[in-house]
């Protein structure tokens, strides 16, 4: 058996080939030093396998085996890591790798594996999992991936059939969350309620159902909540978009999972406007009239007598009307809808400068603005916007009749008859020059305080983002100088002292016991180095993608901390940009661990979606929550912690969204990241987020 070793740390190269020197089937005929030297020597060598590490410059193990598998078929690979999770193991095999041995076992499991391998049967490391198998014949992981492919195959064609019924049907489609929130709706239902589908899926029903049908609404979906009822069906009113009542015939039921907790409710809107308004043509005649209740006339005194005494008051009514017309000390004009002056009151005439000769019968705009070609062009668009029935209220500029110029806030309101025609402009103006000075200075001082602010911010973020950039480097060194240094340093101890065991028979019990002893030691310290280099920066996330590192971690979490995590995440979300990855990463996990630390909750739910616009997480506990009574939206500079300050930056720095929303029953921590164009183009659509369990808002 022909064997090519490959692995970037020589010590290890050298530990390998002295383990297989003692086997009289092996011929070491090379060694490769990374991923694309591998794939060079194999295609020179042509060697029946390939022990190949992963973490490795130049091109990584995984991406070196598939390339190996593609010139060289019969050529197996025995991939050789560090890493110890089920993901690794899984990406690995995906690879086409045929077998899989971490280095802390390399002493107890190299020679099997090799053995197995060379025969083309799979191998698992017993650390990381047992191989799947039949009554006889062990199942490769390559079939089992295939099946895996042709069922997801089949399932995506499921989700199309039924993603194209839901959009298309006739009537209105509606997944509603526990909450109330929009979590999906069809093009029939957008037109009955006269929202677009993102309008909608920003809000809850509670938002748009008719304030009287609410309680009503919110009593049925307890009892489906609470199992009391399957479904129920029933008219109800929502107010449209452009405020008109949409009459429709409810039916809602639940889904649930298989603990029979709701996941989310099912709704069917048939548009019943049409009808009901049938229904109420049909009512009774009396609604729609009748003479019975004509008035006679009463005594011509009387009624003579009540004619003078309204002329009195409106000859009254005329008298005030003209007296605060003439006094007060607002502009005040009246115009015909050509803007035409009627009449002009007294601050309008001698405040300004003006006689009544030089202003009554003529054009607004002559007057006061005669100098100012700019305002009489806008004055003439107001006014004529007045005469369409638009009430019209601008700043503007104005001269006196000595060509001094000021500021006024003017308002143009039309005056209708009977029959709606506009007969009349009230033009109104109030001088806001000294204002409008102050307003003017006071708004350059905050303008120029806020130029400094925002400086001083910018350099804030500039700091705080250059000093996440330096935790993450350093984080990232430290873990590949553990992997990379103490890391091999210990595989080769662990190699060396397996030689040394093979010798024991010659040594003393207490020597052959400190032996056995020192090879546990040696494997449960590369172990916690190994955990330790992970939890700094976790490899997968480099090699393979956010999804693969955030199984590992989800995982390797509940393990440690026994919470029960609940993830949600899209099989087919791809890669992203390496900052947008790694940002996800630690808000994941110093949300996770904040739970663990503060909140007391026993589950934790993580739901991470990718649209076009691009991704959103979601990461949800049941603890105690920041607020015992009550619901509170934590943003800004109210986010307490310097964990959660961090995510924040985090998120801010790739321009995208944070929230924390916390009540005395959870927290739910929320972060939006738009994708640059290259990215979101390749996103498969967003997944269904239905946070948590019921959290009725009424």
């Amino acid at each position: 058996m022909r064997v090519l070793i490959v692995d970037d740390h020589e010590i290890v190269r050298r530990g390998v080939r002295s383990l297989l020197l003692s086997q009289a089937n092996c011929d070491v005929c090379g060694e490769a030093v990374d991923g694309q030297d591998a794939v060079e020597k194999a295609r020179e060598l042509k060697p029946d396998v390939i022990v190949m590490d992963v973490s490795m410059p130049n091109l990584n193990g995984l991406d070196a085996t598939r390339q190996v598998r593609r010139i060289l078929p019969q050529t197996e690979v025995l991939i050789l890591s560090q890493h110890d999770s089920a993901e690794m193991v899984r990406q690995a095999f995906h690879a086409g790798a045929r077998g899989y041995v971490v280095k802390s076992s390399i002493s107890r499991q190299l020679v099997a594996a090799l053995d197995k391998v060379s025969r083309h049967e799979p191998f698992f490391d017993n650390g990381v999992g047992e191989m799947p198998a039949s009554s006889s014949v062990p199942l490769g992981m390559r079939d089992i991936l295939q099946r895996g492919a042709a069922s997801e195959h089949a399932l995506r064609e499921s989700e199309e059939l039924y993603r194209s019924t839901f959009e298309n049907a006739p009537i209105g489609l509606a997944h509603i969350s526990t909450e109330g929130k929009w979590l999906r709706v069809n093009r029939r239902l957008c037109s009955i309620l006269g929202y677009s589908p993102e309008e909608l899926l920003s809000l809850t029903f509670q938002n748009i159902i008719h304030p009287e049908d609410l309680a009503q609404s919110i009593a049925a979906a307890k009892d489906l909540l609470a199992g009391r009822s399957d479904r129920f069906s029933a008219r109800r009113r929502y107010l449209r978009k452009d405020g008109a009542i949409a009459w429709v015939s409810l039916t809602a039921s639940c889904v649930r999972d298989s603990n029979h907790n709701v996941k989310h409710f099912i709704s069917i809107f048939d548009d019943m406007s049409g009808r009901v308004d049938r229904e109420a043509s049909l009512g009774p005649a009396g609604v729609v009239g009748s003479s019975d209740g004509a008035t006679i006339p009463g005594d011509l005194n009387r009624t003579e007598e009540k004619g003078f005494k309204i002329a009195s008051t409106l000859e009254e009514s005329e008298k005030r009307l003209r007296a605060a017309f003439s006094q007060t000390y607002s502009v005040l004009l009246l115009l015909r809808p050509d803007g035409t002056v009627v009449e002009a009151n007294r601050a309008a005439l001698e405040g300004m400068g003006f006689t009544r000769d030089q202003v009554i019968g003529r054009k607004c705009w002559e007057p006061w603005w005669s100098a100012l070609p700019n305002e009489v062009e806008t004055l003439k668009a107001s006014v004529a916007r007045a005469a369409q029935g638009e009430v019209v209220r601008e700043e503007c500029s104005y001269c006196t009749s000595n060509g001094t110029v000021r500021f006024a806030d003017r308002t143009l309101a039309p005056v209708r008859d009977d029959n709606g025609a506009v007969v009349l402009i009230v033009a109104s103006g109030l001088d806001i020059t000294e204002q409008k000075e102050l307003l003017d200075k006071l708004e350059q001082r905050v303008h120029t305080r806020t130029q400094e602010l925002e400086q001083k911010n910018s350099e804030l973020r500039k700091l705080s983002a250059r000093l996440l950039q330096i935790q993450d480097e350093e984080r990232r060194r430290i873990a590949r100088e553990l992997h990379d240094s103490v890391g091999q340093l210990l595989a080769a101890i662990s190699m060396n002292a397996s030689n040394i065991s093979r010798e024991k028979s010659s040594l003393s019990a207490s020597a052959a016991s400190a032996i056995s002893e020192n090879v546990k030691l040696v494997e449960q310290v590369s172990n916690e180095i190994r955990t330790l280099s992970h939890l700094l920066h976790p490899p997968l996330l480099d090699e393979i993608g956010l999804l693969s590192a955030l199984k590992w971690y989800i995982d390797g979490f509940s393990e440690r901390s026994k919470i029960k995590v609940t993830a949600d995440m899209p099989s087919d979300l791809g890669r992203l940009p390496r900052d947008v990855e790694l940002s996800l990463f630690r808000i994941v996990q110093e949300c996770l661990t904040n739970i663990h630390r503060h909140s007391g909750s026993l589950t934790a739910f993580v739901r991470l979606a990718r649209s076009r616009q691009g991704v959103i997480l979601e990461v949800k506990d049941e603890g105690r929550g920041f607020s015992a009574n009550g619901e509170s939206i934590v943003s800004g500079s109210d986010i307490p912690g310097v964990g959660l300050r961090g995510m924040r930056e985090r998120v801010r720095q790739l321009g995208g969204q944070f929230e924390i929303t916390s009540t005395g029953k959870g927290t739910l921590v929320s972060a939006k990241l738009p994708l640059a164009e290259d990215f979101s183009s390749t996103a498969h659509g967003t997944a269904d987020f239905t946070p948590g369990q019921s959290q009725w808002k009424n």
